[in-house]
């Protein structure tokens, strides 16, 4: 413990002596100005020091205010901005849905000779060997096994696989696919086969024509009804390459298939079609009639006859 002397007791007595008279000095400083004017003389540039002082840490802490105000504001403002990038992207996303829903509805609502049932695309498997997605609706809806599949654009595919709630598709793209095509210009009206092209999944091909066939770059191709599985008149694709070879009796052509299938999220599987210009298989075996002189001369072993 500090022990105080005598000294010290009357130091600290006189310090207080001279502060109590220099406050009350101060308190006097106008009816007393020869002793106030010196010790504000000598205060004045501690004053001005500690007024200094002082303003820079208002203006500090100011600072630091408007700073930490600023921040929460800013951090405010962009949490805002991604709630409405987010509502802009649901929004666009709706838009886009309803655009395409709407085309569907419409054309399902003009194509009353289709009984067609609605799908979603959940899964895709575009390689080279195979081009196929899978949509959500299958036996368990009404799809069967080779039923058309097709958009208002155009033909897709057809159904290669059903499962109880989801459905294959092959696709016209793909290598295996072949399809009846007729081309769409009445001068025209040549007829082939549309075949999927392992080496350019994207380029099918109408094959087979004839060397001096009557087909044109911009010709429209459609389905022909010849078989069981496409209705006749579905938009297949463009024309917009035409090959021949010198030697070869034939040509083939690249077209453009009128759908788009890198943006395929919807379709239409066609149930049930009342188009009665769709060819169907004959239920009646064809029989072989006796040969004719005619025949034996010319090599025919026969005729078919109903």
């Amino acid at each position: 413990m500090f022990s105080f002397g005598k000294r010290s007791v009357v130091f600290v007595l006189i310090l207080f002596i001279v502060i109590a008279l220099v406050g009350w000095a101060w308190r006097q400083r106008d009816s007393l100005p020869f002793i106030t004017k010196p010790l504000m003389t000598i205060m004045s540039p501690f004053e001005y020091g500690a007024s200094r002082v002082m303003d820079s840490l208002t203006s500090s802490i100011h600072i630091v205010d408007v700073s930490l105000k600023n921040r929460i504001e800013w951090e405010s403002l962009e949490k805002e901005n991604a709630d409405l990038k987010s509502r802009t992207v649901d929004y666009d996303e709706v838009v886009a849905e309803n655009d395409r829903l709407r085309a569907l509805l419409n054309f399902k609502s003009t194509h009353n000779q289709y009984q067609l049932l609605a799908g979603s695309v959940i899964s895709r498997d575009y390689g080279t060997w195979t081009n196929t997605m899978i949509i959500d609706v299958g036996s368990g809806e009404g799809v069967e096994k080779d039923m058309p599949v097709i958009t208002p654009s155009g033909v897709v595919g057809f159904i290669s696989d059903v499962y109880p709630h989801s459905s294959r598709v092959q696709l016209l793209t793909d290598p295996r696919t072949s399809i009846g095509a007729i081309v769409q210009r009445p001068e025209s009206r040549v007829s082939s086969v549309v075949r999927g092209n392992g080496n350019v999944p994207t380029e099918p091909q109408f094959v087979n024509i004839a060397k001096d066939a009557d087909i044109l770059e911009g010709d429209t191709l459609v389905t022909s009804g010849f078989g069981s599985i496409y209705p006749k008149g579905l938009p297949i694709g463009t024309i917009v390459s035409i090959h021949q070879n010198e030697n070869d009796f034939v040509k083939y052509a690249v077209i453009r298939p009128s759908v788009d299938f890198s943006k395929l999220e919807e379709v239409f599987v066609i149930l049930k079609s009342a188009d009665t210009g769709s060819y169907e298989k004959p239920e009646v075996t064809p029989k072989l009639v006796p040969q004719t002189n005619r025949d034996k001369v010319e090599g025919i072993k026969g005729a078919a006859a109903l």
